[in-house]
């Protein structure tokens, strides 16, 4: 049994096929038409747009109009007057197919990914102004003498709007009374007029327009006074008459003739004398408003691409005057007829890059000598001017800000790095400074011995303690007193009285640095200061028996009540009771008052607690400070 697929999918399958060739095919499509342009490797154009392609000139195209939506001038094209005032408008039959084609041999940038598809002109980054001055071949009003008569003046009205709108470069039309703007120039001879046979519509329609006109000639010195280059074909009818076209053959303009891709002049060109020089016009591939293309044979696919090579020189060059962009092209010609010129060939096949290193010659002329006309032996004669290639700069540029870009990058880490590690070193130091404190105030000597010995003799609050209140309630806190000055908080002057009296009673050592003073910090003390309350010993203390030596500042007093009675003022105790018992019946019921001012007096009626110095009692060891000079 047959395998068969339903028909909605063979339908499907046969689509995709169709649509498959279609897609494969415009690419080769595309690469015959690009390969089949030969005039871009044989003139050189391709190594000339490696310096510029063109921008920022005007090219005008006087012609027959130009179709802008052409995917190969999208966005190159600036619509201009129609000057035949024929009422044909964009789209018609007759409008824009010679033209169009013209204009892609000039400004042609190609489409598709990359531009890969369609025509490459001469110079696809500059823009074309279009101005409509003449007829398509096979248009009726080419047989209507009222019409052709108004032609040359068209040309001249054409001209002039090109001038005004900023055209550096004009590509200008072949004669309308001479050739018609065919793609494919006409071989067939002139007809053969009998005696008395009068020449058909046509060809009196075409002589009206023929010879050029005054206000056409005008209109070319005025592009001239204004620094506008003049190309335009030399003539397609050497097969007929050969007579002189205009605007051709008008002094200053450059005449272009065509050969093709044997570099053999073409049998169409014109062989007359003021042919400035040759390029590629005979079988040429160019762009249709249609979307497709033809071949054209035609010396106006020669000018067009003489045009384009000058538009490459004046941007590069814009300074250039007609005069030099025309010695340029004439002087760089590749192969020269002999003896310089000839009829038809001019100076001979033109060369873009050749011409781009002449016009760099023109425009930077070798300096000469001072004086160099009075000296009577000859010189030698200076070197040529190599090609300055002008595209070297911005690549150069380019370049440049790669590499700063790349150098930024490069040494971005190595900063953030050296920041890094500064900021750590930092931090390690401060955190060394903070273990390891290089300042001390002023007054303290080495080590911290003057904290502990400030913080060790801190005296007692001056102020009295109230009855009833708690044994230490007016101690100050640890650091803040001191057995010097009394109380160790800053005065009024902002001076610590107990380390400036412990500073003049201890002093400096003589090879301590005086450095900046750091924040106080809680000194470590150790033991029992030798002011509290001694422990009452287990035995009697060897001088109980002996009176105890008097104060030094005040005499002992004594407590009353059974104090008094149990001995004389000036002796021992009476009775065999402990001097212990007796100093705690007399304290009895009597809170201690650590830290009261020795110059405190008792309230009446209240018994005082006696206070023992006791050596034994103290456990801190001092070292033997220096003295100054010692």
């Amino acid at each position: 049994m047959p395998l068969r697929f339903p028909r909605p999918v063979m339908v499907a399958a046969a689509i995709s096929l169709v649509a498959w060739s279609a897609l494969a095919s415009g690419p080769a499509r595309a690469d015959q038409v690009r390969q089949s342009e030969w005039w871009l490797g044989a003139l050189q154009i391709t190594k000339a747009q490696q310096t510029t392609k063109g921008s920022g000139v005007t090219v005008a195209l006087l012609d027959t109009g130009v179709d802008p939506a052409q995917p190969d001038l999208t966005g190159s094209v600036i619509p201009g007057p129609d000057e035949t005032h024929s009422g044909e408008k964009l789209g018609s039959q007759f409008f824009g197919v010679h033209g169009t084609a013209m204009a892609s041999l000039i400004v042609g940038h190609g489409h598709g990914p990359g531009n890969s598809a369609g025509i490459i002109g001469v110079a696809p980054a500059a823009r074309l102004l279009s101005v409509r001055v003449g007829l398509d071949s096979g248009d009726p009003l080419l047989t209507d003498s009222s019409v052709t008569s108004t032609l040359p003046a068209a040309i001249a009205a054409g001209i002039r709007y090109a001038v005004n709108s900023g055209a550096q470069v004009i590509d200008l039309p072949l004669d309308p009374g001479q050739s018609a703007n065919n793609l494919v120039a006409s071989m067939a001879p002139a007809p053969v007029l009998n005696p008395g046979q009068l020449p058909s519509p046509a060809v009196l329609a075409q002589q009206a327009a023929a010879g050029g006109s005054p206000g056409e000639k005008a209109a070319v010195a005025y592009a001239l006074s204004h620094g506008v280059v003049l190309v335009a074909p030399a003539g397609d009818n050497n097969a007929q008459t050969d007579d002189p076209n205009f605007p051709a053959d008008y002094p200053g303009v450059i005449s272009a003739g065509a050969f093709d891709s044997s570099i053999v002049k073409a049998p169409f060109s014109s062989r007359r004398s003021y042919v400035t020089l040759t390029a590629a016009g005979s079988g040429v591939a160019a762009a249709l408003p249609t979307g497709s293309y033809s071949q054209v044979s035609s010396t106006a696919a020669a000018s067009a691409i003489v045009t384009g090579i000058a538009a490459l020189i004046k941007s590069v060059y814009p300074e250039l005057t007609p005069a030099q962009v025309m010695k340029a092209l004439i002087s760089s010609t590749a192969i020269r007829p002999a003896g310089g010129l000839a009829d038809g060939s001019g100076h001979g096949t033109a060369d873009a890059a050749k011409a781009l290193a002449a016009a760099a010659s023109i425009a930077s002329p070798a300096p000469h000598r001072a004086g160099a006309g009075a000296v009577s032996r000859p010189l030698p004669a200076a070197p040529p001017v190599p090609f300055v290639d002008r595209g070297l700069g911005p690549k150069l540029e380019r370049d440049g800000l790669l590499s700063g870009a790349l150098l930024v990058v490069l040494l971005l880490p190595i900063i953030v790095y050296a920041l890094a590690r500064r900021r750590r070193v930092r931090s390690r130091t401060l955190a060394r400074a903070d273990r390891n404190p290089a300042g001390r105030p002023a007054y303290a000597p080495a080590g911290n011995q003057g904290d502990q010995m400030l913080e060790y003799f801190a005296s007692p609050d001056a102020q009295p303690r109230s009855p009833g209140s708690p044994v230490g309630a007016g101690r100050p806190a640890p650091g803040r007193t001191g057995a010097f000055g009394g109380a160790a908080g800053p005065r009024a002057d902002g001076e610590e009285p107990g380390a400036r009296r412990l500073a003049g009673a201890i002093g400096r050592l003589p090879l301590t640095p005086m450095s900046r003073a750091s924040a106080a910090r809680p000194p470590k003390v150790s033991g029992t200061p030798p002011w509290e309350s001694a422990p009452k010993p287990d035995t009697e203390l060897p001088w109980a028996t002996s009176p105890p030596p008097a104060l030094a500042r005040r005499s002992p007093m004594m407590p009353a009540g059974p104090v008094a009675s149990a001995g004389s003022q000036n002796g021992p105790p009476a009775s065999s009771a402990s001097l212990w018992d007796i100093a705690g019946t007399a304290g009895a019921g009597q809170p201690s008052a650590v830290g009261q001012a020795a110059d405190e007096e008792p309230e009446p009626g209240s018994s005082r607690p006696i206070y023992v110095w006791n050596p034994s009692a103290n456990t801190e060891t001092f070292p033997k400070l220096p003295r100054d000079g010692s």
